[in-house]
């Protein structure tokens, strides 16, 4: 079940009025059984694996809060990642083997395996790991309760693609829920309707220009191959961010707070800033988890820049079992290092021109900078490592004359959708750079006529509706961090 499935608006009020006619200490019940039933709904077996998952974390906890001993942590932690590992990266494994294999001679090839990696495998097993660390590092308590926990583990907003969240801030709120709060759910309503105008008028129209381009890139220009590169960048960004947007709103109605998973990444001044800003929940993960056991930040300079090229590295594995997310990975990471490097004499050459660095104009040019160099590393992640180099090439040698092709206003299909993609991008960028000041705005918003704000909402909706079901609408409605 997803998001934007007729099944999922069938079980989401259902859910709702189960989850508030219950006494408040057996909610977690409901949304363990609402999580199974979610994630189970078309394929039960599915649900195996979820249940091993917690089975283990659960037992290691309470095992690991009778003997704290570091070998007990890493010894579950790492059965916890085994799982990941073996459905994840067994034919990427056997793949390079056989490459090598054939360069020695093909002295042997093995069989690459038909399995199907379990959707939100990632997720879930990355948030089990949270509760044992935690649980370790005496930050929580081992629970005791099996459902409980279960519930945790399951927790179906998140479980599909995040946010990760950390046992020491969900576990208390699903023991103990808060009363119905209508301000809060109003939040997770709006959250919710405009992750739902994110997937299906910005994330869905810009994948449709993605895939035109990038599924056929010998047949396309130097100016379509930057659209593409500025197309996915955007497209990446809109389509988690919605997933996560409907996830923190569902959460709210239910009165449960969550993390929040991106904040304006694309507003930053530095690469550093931007991954701090970008999926913040696995960044987190990522640094509670391998950079601060690496050494962090405390055993010198050197080794501190091995250990973020080392979550760089690990990051791009974990975006996917091939060599293109693994260049990815790394080259953010150089980004990273390069330009942490660079800080002090950047300021130096600001200082001996007598610029403010905190000028407009000089925050925007920033800005831009990062925008370009996080959309070139995108190409990698999307595309081989020979043709991301190919679309590079194009790029750097566009010409003036190349941005008044006419054909361009037909990328999305037609000019009207072109001019429509466009509309709603805008609309998209303007409002997520609002949403600094998010909790402003709703009060603005919460202080209009409910007949406007029902109208307005209700407007968003129906647009979202009627483009999903248009003839020539390409409804995609997996989010694309369910494949990680």
């Amino acid at each position: 079940m997803d998001f934007l499935s007729i099944a999922f608006y069938i079980f989401l009020p259902v859910f709702f009025a189960a989850y508030y006619l219950v006494k408040a200490e057996y909610r977690y019940i409901i949304i363990l059984a609402g999580s199974y039933i979610f994630y189970g709904y078309g394929n039960p077996s599915l649900l195996i694996f979820l249940l091993a998952t917690t089975v283990i974390t659960y037992f290691a906890g309470l095992l690991i809060a009778k003997y704290p001993q570091r070998k007990i942590l890493v010894t579950a932690f790492l059965l916890n990642i085994l799982i990941l590992l073996v459905f994840k990266y067994t034919n990427f494994a056997i793949g390079n083997l056989n490459f090598i294999a054939k360069r020695l001679g093909g002295i042997f090839t093995l069989s690459k395996k038909n399995w199907i990696l379990p959707v939100g495998l990632s997720f879930y097993i990355f948030q089990s790991c949270t509760y044992l660390t935690d649980v370790y590092r005496k930050k929580i308590r081992a629970e005791k309760n099996p459902l409980l926990y279960a519930s945790f583990v399951s927790f179906f907003p998140t479980i599909l693609s995040g946010p990760i969240q950390k046992s020491r801030e969900l576990l208390p709120q699903l023991k103990n829920p808060g009363k119905f709060d209508y301000i809060e759910a109003k939040k997770g309503t709006i959250l919710f309707i405009w992750g739902l105008f994110e997937k299906i008028m910005i994330a869905n129209n810009l994948m449709t220009v993605v895939n035109k381009i990038y599924g056929d890139i010998s047949s396309y220009g130097r100016i379509y191959h930057l659209l593409a590169a500025v197309s996915f960048s955007l497209y990446i960004y809109a389509d988690f961010s919605s997933y996560s947007d409907m996830a923190r709103g569902i959460s709210k109605i239910m009165g449960i707070s969550i993390t929040r998973n991106f904040n304006n990444p694309y507003l930053s001044v530095s690469t550093s800033e931007f991954w701090n800003r970008w999926h913040v929940s696995l960044n987190d993960w990522f640094r509670e988890n391998i950079y601060i056991p690496l050494g962090g930040n405390r055993k010198g300079t050197l080794r501190k820049y091995i250990n973020v090229l080392v979550v760089f590295f690990v990051s791009g594995l974990w975006h996917g079992a091939q060599w293109h997310f693994v260049a990815w990975g790394v080259i953010n990471g150089l980004l990273v290092v390069i330009g942490t490097m660079l800080m002090p004499l950047k300021r130096k050459i600001y200082g001996m021109a007598r610029i403010d660095e905190s000028a407009e104009s000089i925050v925007f040019l920033k800005r831009a900078g990062v925008f370009i160099l996080i959309t070139f590393t995108w190409i990698f992640f999307q595309n081989g490592i020979y043709d991301s180099l190919n679309i590079i090439n194009s790029i750097i040698h566009i010409k003036p004359i190349d941005f008044f092709d006419p054909n361009l206003l037909n990328v999305s299909g037609t000019a009207v959708t072109t001019f429509v993609t466009m509309i709603a991008v805008v609309l998209f960028c303007t409002i997520q750079i609002k949403r600094q000041k998010e909790a402003y705005y709703f009060e603005k918003f919460n202080k209009q006529p409910e007949v406007f704000q029902v109208m307005l909402l209700a407007v968003l909706v129906v647009v979202c509706i009627f483009s999903a079901y248009l003839p020539s609408a390409e409804v995609n409605t997996g989010f694309l961090y369910f494949q990680f």
